[in-house]
């Protein structure tokens, strides 16, 4: 646009003017030469000017085409000019040269430059310029054949333009798709690159891979790197053609590795295994192999597959498979299972040991701090959680505490649970803790045998502390009455009334018999514990016996009591043991004197009821306290209010073990200062219990 508007090439049209005028000189109109310099000086004035304006103003390249529209009018109207003003100027031609002149001075002046632009508008402004004067002087000439040959003109002129026009359009429409080709050959050249490098790069990354990579086809190699022969043994070229049934240990393992990764490919999945192969050199080792299907449909037809070496961690896999059974077997030889709480979880995991501790079947569990607080002792919660939240706050170095545990039949176990925090947050809160249950039932049950063993041994301990003391007051003062007694007699008998060595014969009497009795209630209760003493029934009459035992009471005590019998018991003989009944009367009578005030009343009563024989003992003495009624059947165990009186603890006691050699019960209600009342019930159906 701006080499049209410039106006460069006026010095070469004037030199070619200047030529042809001078060539056609004295055959040419004068005028008409002038008129042509005259035309050629306005033609560049105009294009000077519109250059001038084209670079003070210095349009976009967007405005192109309607400069170009600028430039094609001002080509066409100073054409137009021309031929107006030859037609006006009344300048007849002569000659045929005069119309090539015309015509000479029409092209060269605006119509050749115009024409060099391949554009539709400055094609018209061509023909316009150049037509344009020509027409006028046909029609000057005047006459039908110059008016014929004028019209010709323009009908050639639009016939021409309209071919130009369409094949402007089509050079267009091919200079279009040229441009694309260019573009789409300059792209196919960038994909290509593109695609050289990125093929390159897949190249690289396929030869340089960490794991082994091969494409596999009809169960053969086709292509693998160097990575996948570097795990099997082999150099990448010798790896092309070989059959991947030598990899593996047998025939079986290939058919049913290939059998089932065929079937996951055939389901458009990936098949992920371990597999155990074979290298080159016979060793083996173990792989992951990932493979899928080009073709799902036809597996076998391309397979795309990676592996691995993971012998080192299987090898791992089975060292720690071992540590673990053998730690598994150490846990339960020594009765310890392992626990570890996860705060991220809110679980408490529980191997198969505890299981084992509580009968179950040996199994692993999670369970949940409120899950785990239903299976312990509700007596034991609450130690269990204050020895987690010392051991949680950090006030105790490690949780350690003894439970009792639930086991599958409804039992308890003893467990001992020893841990530690093994891990914390930023903010000190606990994330994690691990530690060990151990079953001590048997140390539990050996410590309670222990315990029952000190206490019996305390027991000993005692009896033998309060026996000694019988010993010394019931044994030593009726044997220093006695021999009191026998001295007197020995030197003073003669001076002695009648009466004095009466009742000193009866002091040695009655101190023997205290004795005697002592003696035998000791001898009873050492054979009852050691399960010698006999239970031997016989026909006896219970009534009798009873009445017997309140005469020899009441000849013992005189009349400082007063002693009734009761008797509600008809029948004649029963199958008692006669010896043991007056031994339990014996003891229950002397008990109910010894420990009821001078002139109070005592009572015995027997009568039979619902086939027991039922027998009573009332006094009105000093009771017992309540907090000694539970210890009163035991021996040598004294009531806190009997003072000085006489008496081994031993009564009661005998009472008992007779009681239930005849497989009757014994009861006692009593109460301080207002008397004791004692109850017993002897079966009569015969039945009887041998010691």
């Amino acid at each position: 646009m701006l080499y049209r508007l410039c106006g460069t090439d006026v010095p070469i049209i004037f030199f070619a003017v200047g030529v042809t005028s001078f060539a056609l000189w004295g055959n040419v109109d004068g005028n008409l030469i002038a008129l042509w310099f005259v035309c050629l000086g306005v033609a560049s004035m105009v294009r000077y000017t519109m250059a001038w304006i084209y670079r003070r103003r210095q349009p976009a390249s967007d405005d192109a085409a309607k400069w170009e529209n600028y430039f094609c009018l001002c080509s066409a109207l100073v054409g137009a000019v021309w031929g107006v003003m030859l037609t006006y100027i009344g300048l007849s031609p002569t000659s045929p040269q005069d119309l090539i002149v015309t015509f000479l001075i029409a092209s060269i002046a605006m119509g050749l430059p115009s024409s060099l632009a391949p554009s539709p508008k400055a094609f018209i402004s061509y023909i316009v310029a150049v037509l344009a004067p020509e027409v006028a002087m046909l029609m000057a000439f005047g006459g039908g054949s110059h008016t014929s040959t004028a019209m010709l003109m323009l009908v050639l002129a639009g016939v021409v333009a309209a071919m130009y026009v369409s094949n402007h359009l089509a050079l267009l429409d091919t200079l279009a798709y040229g441009n694309r080709n260019t573009v789409l050959l300059e792209d196919l050249r960038v994909a290509e690159k593109s695609l050289i490098a990125a093929l390159t790069e897949q190249e690289t990354i396929f030869d340089t891979a960490a794991v082994g990579i091969a494409f596999i086809s009809q169960r053969t190699v086709v292509k693998c790197n160097s990575r996948f022969a570097e795990i099997l043994g082999y150099e990448k070229e010798d790896m092309p053609g070989q059959d991947t049934r030598v990899w593996f240990q047998s025939e079986e393992d290939f058919l049913i590795a290939d059998s089932l990764a065929n079937a996951r490919m055939s389901e458009r999945q990936n098949d992920s295994s371990e597999l155990h192969l074979r290298r080159k050199d016979g060793s083996l080792i173990w792989v992951f192999a990932d493979s899928r299907a080009i073709n799902p449909a036809n597996p076998k037809a391309g397979v795309i597959i990676g592996i691995g070496d993971i012998t080192e961690r299987k090898l791992a896999e089975e060292a720690l498979h071992r540590t673990k059974e053998r730690l598994d077997l150490a846990m339960q030889s020594s009765a310890i299972s392992i626990w570890e709480w996860d705060a991220a979880r809110g679980t408490i995991y529980l191997d198969a040991g505890l299981a084992q501790m509580t009968g179950d079947e040996p199994h692993e569990r999670w369970l949940t701090l409120e899950e785990m607080a239903l299976l312990v002792h509700p007596d034991d919660v609450a130690m269990m959680r204050q020895a987690q939240d010392e051991c949680f706050k950090g006030l105790a170095p490690v949780y350690n505490v003894e439970h009792r545990l639930k086991t599958v039949n409804g039992e308890w176990v003893w467990i001992l649970s020893h841990g530690r925090v093994v891990e914390r947050a930023r903010d000190r809160r606990v994330m994690r803790v691990a530690g060990t249950n151990m079953d001590i039932s048997q140390r539990k049950l050996a410590e309670a045998e222990l315990l029952s063993a000190l206490r019996l041994e305390k027991e000993l301990s005692e009896r033998k502390s309060r026996f000694a003391m019988l010993t010394q007051h019931e044994f030593r003062t009726p044997l220093s009455t006695i021999l009191s007694s026998a001295e007197l007699l020995e030197h003073y008998a003669v001076s002695l009334s009648a009466g004095d060595r009466l009742a000193m014969l009866h002091g040695i009497q009655s101190g023997v018999k205290r004795m005697d009795a002592l003696i035998d209630n000791v001898l009873m209760i050492g054979k009852a514990e050691a399960g010698t003493l006999k239970f031997a029934p016989t026909a006896v009459d219970l009534a009798q016996i009873c009445e017997k035992a309140v005469e020899d009471l009441r000849k013992d005590v005189g009349a400082q009591y007063a002693i009734s019998f009761e008797r509600n018991f008809d029948r004649g003989s029963v199958n008692l043991d006669g010896t043991l009944l007056r031994r339990i009367l014996g003891n229950l009578l002397s008990n109910a004197v010894k420990f009821s005030r001078a002139g109070s009343a005592v009572s015995l009563a027997v009568a039979e009821r619902d086939g027991h024989a039922v027998i009573e003992v009332c006094d009105q003495g000093i009771g017992i306290p309540v907090e000694d009624q539970a210890r009163l059947f035991e021996t040598f165990h004294r009531a806190s209010n009997v003072d000085n009186r006489q008496g081994a603890g031993l009564g009661l006691a005998v009472v008992k073990k007779a009681v239930e050699l005849h497989g009757g019960t014994v009861s006692i209600e009593s109460k301080v200062n207002a008397g004791t009342r004692v109850s017993l019930q002897l079966p009569l159906t015969g039945a009887s219990r041998a010691a």
